[in-house]
């Protein structure tokens, strides 16, 4: 009984912490010149907001400024006169993603937390939840991930939201480490959500090659993954 409550005040603990740590949106990997008054700061959102539209029409981000121009109804020099360069933008483009996603997280561990009562549970909720955040996003991030493949800063900024994402959920599974089948928690549970973010990011096409995703049956892989990562937990050495 003493251990269970231990258990339950952890996850407690967690809960609160996740629910009242206010996320951060990241920082552009170059510092773009933010406008502080409405109008340049409704056209510096114009830009910002096309660049996201043509790199998710076109899966990549070879786009062009003259179309970011035409897209968001702005000047050339106006994109010029708040970016050194396309990069520059694309950048901008990228914390800004990242920001949502971040926040999004937050709100999706907090509820997770909340409703999950058991290992089982917080497996489910998790699964469910963070697949389909991802599957929201994925769109925008399959070509910010082929781009970061080459662009070490952007590279590092989206491991950091990454690790932090990892690190609640492995805190998150800690709780319920004395159902575990062997002595190595740690591991276990960085492996569990490996498991889960590679298998997820394969097959919405996430830094992988498009020819490796949808396949086989989104719900069903979810439900897969919501029993294997409990049964891993829980399995003892062979």
């Amino acid at each position: 009984m003493a251990a269970v409550s231990t258990e339950k005040s952890k996850r407690d603990s967690i809960s609160r912490s996740a629910s009242s740590a206010k996320p951060e949106a990241p920082e552009n990997v170059e510092a773009s010149r933010v406008p502080q008054q409405g109008r340049s700061r409704a056209s510096y959102e114009r830009m910002l907001v096309a660049a996201e539209k043509l790199m998710i029409k076109r899966g990549d981000d070879e786009f062009t400024l003259t179309e970011v121009a035409k897209t968001g109804k702005v000047s050339i020099g106006s994109i010029y006169l708040r970016f050194d360069s396309k990069d520059d933008l694309i950048r901008a483009v990228h914390g800004r993603v990242l920001g949502r996603i971040n926040e999004d997280q937050q709100r999706m561990l907090v509820s997770v937390s909340g409703r999950s009562g058991s290992l089982d549970d917080y497996a489910r909720y998790f699964v469910e939840a963070y697949a389909e955040l991802l599957k929201e996003y994925s769109p925008v991030l399959r070509p910010i991930m082929f781009r970061a493949i080459h662009d070490e800063s952007m590279s590092a900024l989206g491991r950091g939201s990454a690790e932090e994402l990892s690190n609640e959920v492995h805190r998150e599974l800690l709780a319920y480490a004395s159902e575990f089948g062997r002595p190595d928690h740690q591991r276990l549970v960085e492996n569990a959500f490996r498991m889960i973010y590679c298998t997820l990011a394969r097959y919405l096409g996430l830094g992988s090659s498009p020819e490796a995703a949808n396949q086989g049956n989104w719900d069903e892989l979810k439900e897969d993954l919501a029993i294997m990562c409990p049964a891993f937990l829980r399995a003892g050495a062979g």
